[in-house]
């Protein structure tokens, strides 16, 4: 008995403990009944109003209309086995974009809380449409990976298709979890895209698992999908960005995952916190794209 009773209490330390817990989906969700939201940033109040049957974003700084250099047009469309998925595509207002972001989020939070780690490359021309799994947000169905990855296959259908993206050049962008499902997605549909972006990305879930609890990890973890398999099959560049500052995913387990890409491909090391490089570095980062993926 004292020998089973081991494996169950890490066995369960591994789901309570936030850390260890990392490669688990940990959504904020929202009922599509709440519709205002509000918080503050430094000495300002913004505030949020969802508006309509597709969940339309308008946000408010001190009261006014919050003036950024990008609209945001909501969808909220079906998903698999007939869930609903929201997603925002981030549009340039100087320009009509020429080039169109996959973007796929990490596993905390929802769609407001990531759609800014994305914003800034409209600054440089691309257009950003992301979107929230299953059980994130207002996307409707439980949180798990297996949904996560169906959705995120779904989610590419939807994009492709869209009016203002058909006729650009595509890439995926995964950062964190959302690199792990972004991998198997590129497979798939690399004969619609230029390329594929992973940041703070890490190979396989029992590779992050491991990094917390050694040898136990991979034996608790099990991965959805094999991206050694799926990345050995996919022939269009990579760019991996990974911060040597990363807390979350070490710097090691982006450089796995770069060991095993097919060339062409490009590691880009950068500094500040996990999944910050769009944040800090959008110019760099832009012209890395162009570079790498689209030769320009």
């Amino acid at each position: 008995m004292k020998f089973l009773k081991f494996p169950t209490i890490l066995i369960f330390l591994f789901f309570c403990s936030c850390q260890v817990n990392y490669p688990i989906l940990q959504p904020w969700k929202n009922d599509v009944s709440k519709r205002n939201f509000s918080w503050k940033e430094q000495k300002d109040s913004i505030h949020l109003k969802i508006s309509g049957e597709n969940l339309q974003p308008i946000f408010f700084k001190n009261k006014d209309t919050l003036q950024r250099g990008f609209t945001i047009e909501s969808f909220y469309f079906q998903g698999n086995q007939g869930r609903k998925i929201n997603a925002w595509l981030l549009k340039p207002k100087k320009n009509s974009a020429l080039k169109s972001v996959f973007a796929l989020h990490g596993n905390s939070g929802n769609i407001n809380t990531h759609f800014e780690n994305f914003a800034n490359l409209t600054d440089f021309g691309f257009q950003v449409f992301i979107f929230d799994y299953s059980g994130f947000g207002y996307s409707e169905g439980k949180a798990n990976r297996k949904n996560a990855l169906e959705d995120s296959y779904i989610a590419f259908e939807f994009f492709k298709n869209l009016s203002e993206v058909k006729n650009t050049q595509k890439i995926i962008y995964g950062q964190s979890i959302g690199g792990n499902f972004a991998i198997p997605v590129a497979k798939k549909n690399q004969n619609e895209i230029e390329g594929l972006v992973v940041e703070g990305t890490f190979l396989q879930t029992d590779d992050i698992a491991n990094h917390y609890v050694p040898v136990f990890g991979k034996i608790i973890v099990k991965n959805n999908f094999d991206n050694e398999e799926n990345l050995k099959n996919f022939r269009k560049p990579i760019l991996v960005i990974h911060s040597k500052d990363d807390k979350i995913v070490p710097e090691k387990l982006g450089r796995k995952l770069f060991e095993k890409a097919n060339p062409p491909k490009n590691f880009t090391l950068i500094e500040k916190c996990h999944v910050c490089g769009i944040r800090f570095y959008a110019g760099e980062i832009a012209e890395k794209i162009n570079k790498v993926i689209f030769k320009n």
